[in-house]
């Protein structure tokens, strides 16, 4: 008697090609469809098809506005809250972010707590009583500085993440750009086009900054000169526009400005549009974080930035995924490079 011989589905196949990619890469979300379907060659109804089997088994679970959610928790529902944890200094790109997750969380029905507080002096009662009542906790870059802000949360048991900011303290689970990567990327950008006597008005102490621009320096026999390296404490729009002043003050040429953030940028921007210097003509500058007003400021300013959407689907994702829960998520996003009007080829001397 002839054995027949039955031909697997498609999807099917795609299905173990799915669990073995969310095993190998530690996935709580899945890539969006596009990339799924480039990456297996297969068909939209295939890979919908290949989700929806996944879905029935409890392994995957589509959000809306967010994405899926790969092992989802079991209790996740439209009433699932997030408590969303900011200092009252909060910085504009953390801001910016933040407004942006709002939304995100709202277009898929889930509710938030926004708790906005002064980590040096922490109601902790209050603070307890909003723990108990969330899902899962999103930190802003200053409050994972606070040890008994995260002390607290990790006392619920409840899961946290910090929010585009890599934590200085240890064992805070975090989403961010590699901010290293996107200051090497500036100054070779700008290395290219020529320029040599780049200043750089930022946080010399900032290491994930220093490394990246030194690293750019170096790989083209160049050095960070000291006459032309301003610190900042904080990377504030007024303090760009003093160190600005202070570089002009001192009389020494420059050609280019890397600045600490696209906030401070703006700074200097306008004490040199003050001074009558042409940006780029005269002066390349750029800024870093991508904000939304560095595409129309007086000289729309060059940029690098993650992909925030991207940095908050895969927040979302690990607050609501049951995978490998013991797990800390330490998530690196490579930054992009935006050339917009603010650099240019370095001026003909």
């Amino acid at each position: 008697m002839e054995e027949k011989l039955i031909r697997e589905p498609l999807y099917e196949k795609l299905k173990k090609k799915l669990l073995s990619t969310i095993e190998t890469e530690n996935l709580h979300m899945l890539p969006n469809e596009r990339e799924l379907m480039a990456r297996f060659g297969v068909s939209r109804n295939t890979l919908r098809r290949a989700i929806f089997e996944l879905t029935k088994e409890n392994i995957l679970r589509p959000v809306q506005g967010i994405g899926t959610i790969v092992y989802p928790v079991p209790e996740i529902v439209e009433n699932s809250r997030i408590l969303i944890v900011c200092d009252r200094e909060m910085s504009v790109f953390q801001q910016e972010v933040f407004n942006l997750l709002l939304f995100h969380l709202n277009n898929s029905r889930l509710n938030t707590i926004v708790l906005m507080l002064d980590k040096e002096n922490v109601d902790v009662d209050r603070f307890d009583t909003l723990l108990k009542t969330c899902d899962g906790v999103v930190i802003d870059q200053l409050c994972s500085y606070s040890p008994v802000i995260l002390e607290r949360i990790r006392k619920t048991g409840k899961k946290m993440v910090c929010l585009r900011w890599r934590p200085d303290f240890p064992g805070v689970p975090f989403v961010a750009e590699n901010v290293n990567a996107g200051f090497h990327r500036l100054a070779r950008h700008l290395i290219e086009l020529g320029h040599t006597r780049i200043a750089y008005v930022g946080n010399i102490l900032d290491q994930r900054r220093m490394i990246g621009l030194e690293k750019a320096f170096q790989e083209s026999g160049l050095e960070l000169l000291p006459e032309l390296t301003f610190h900042l404490e904080n990377g504030y729009r007024e303090e760009g526009y003093q160190a600005a002043d202070s570089l002009l003050k001192s009389g020494r040429r420059f050609t280019a400005v890397i600045a600490h953030n696209d906030a401070c940028a703006l700074g200097v921007e306008e004490r040199l549009l003050i001074a009558g210097l042409r940006i780029p003509e005269e002066v390349s500058i750029t800024g870093f974080d991508n904000l939304r007003e560095s595409a129309c400021y007086p000289v729309p300013l060059t940029t690098c930035c993650g992909d925030p959407e991207r940095m908050i689907h895969e927040a979302i994702a690990y607050l609501f995924s049951t995978r490998n829960s013991g797990m800390m998520l330490e998530k690196m996003f490579e930054p992009r490079l935006i050339v917009r009007q603010s650099t240019a080829r370095v001026p003909m001397q």
